[in-house]
């Protein structure tokens, strides 16, 4: 499978415009009560949502939203032609057989939200109903980029959205991929509860999301599953960054054929086309 990716016209950081679609294929979780009106703040600029809210072209305004990544295979880019936002559809249904699959898309997601909080703009990851596909993805980013354990990271997405259910198989690709982030259970605590006691603070289209990191040149390329990854300097969570190189090739790619364990020693090897920004480490500061 392939990923698809649409680039806007002028590349210069978030202004007003639109995208997407959500996940979970044949379950009419759209009709349930529960259903957020707009899509929910996981980190600062970090959407989570459905179908309908990659539609909401108010919301998507209000919230900054410049990237759209879309975690289906058939849900349309409603706002691509207009070139202000940013795609990337990662073309997997909620099926177990299609888990290794999305596990192998992790390092294009990892950059593509990375890339957006770099440059100040709103990321809504979506599926069809934000309950499983789209969370899958969601958590990925969270152990990477803030250290959390599978289990602290599921707890932050659901206290902000309490339906979240991704199916058996993906969380079982999400353990996987825990065990070769090799993620030190003492930084999940001290990131969790770092995170636990910030407020969501929403970010509008006037003063644009907050900031992960410095964006720098991944691989010296401009395409591709995100042009841009953290560098050095501060998150807009708290914290320091680390430059240290992390390589995505020994826990799967786009076009791979499933995951290896990874040695701390590859995280110092040379970037490969899938290679992940550099991993974040976050240290506890005084309010």
């Amino acid at each position: 499978r392939s990923l698809r990716i649409s680039i806007p016209f002028s590349d210069s950081a978030c202004s007003s415009s639109t995208e997407s679609s959500d996940c979970e294929s044949t379950t009419n979780y759209l009709s349930e009560a529960t259903v957020n009106v707009e899509p929910i703040e996981i980190l600062p600029g970090l959407f989570l949502g459905n179908a309908s809210h990659s539609e909401d072209l108010k919301s998507l305004k209000k919230y900054n939203i410049k990237y759209i990544l879309n975690v289906t295979p058939d849900l349309p880019n409603v706002f691509e032609r207009d070139g202000q936002i940013r795609y990337l559809q990662i073309p997997i249904t909620d099926h177990w057989s299609q888990a290794s699959d999305l596990a192998n898309h992790f390092p294009d997601a990892i950059k593509f939200i990375d890339e957006a909080r770099s440059k100040g703009c709103g990321v809504l990851v979506h599926c069809l109903a934000g309950v499983s596909r789209s969370v899958t993805v969601t958590l990925a980013y969270l152990m990477f980029a803030r250290t959390l354990s599978l289990n602290d990271a599921f707890l932050l997405v659901r206290s902000r959205k309490p339906d979240v259910s991704p199916n058996f198989h993906f969380m079982q690709q999400l353990h996987s991929f825990e065990q070769q982030l090799n993620i030190d259970p003492s930084q999940s605590a001290t990131a969790k509860q770092q995170l636990f006691s910030a407020s969501s603070s929403s970010c509008s289209s006037g003063g644009g999301a907050a900031s992960s990191s410095t964006p720098s040149s991944l691989d010296g390329s401009s395409g591709g599953g995100g042009g841009s990854g953290s560098g050095g300097g501060s998150s807009s969570d708290g914290g320091t960054i680390s430059t240290t190189p992390f390589s995505a090739s020994s826990i799967g790619s786009s076009g791979s054929s499933g995951s290896t364990g990874l040695d701390p020693s590859t995280r110092h090897q040379q970037h490969s086309q899938h290679s992940l920004p550099p991993r974040q480490h976050h240290h506890h500061h005084q309010q």
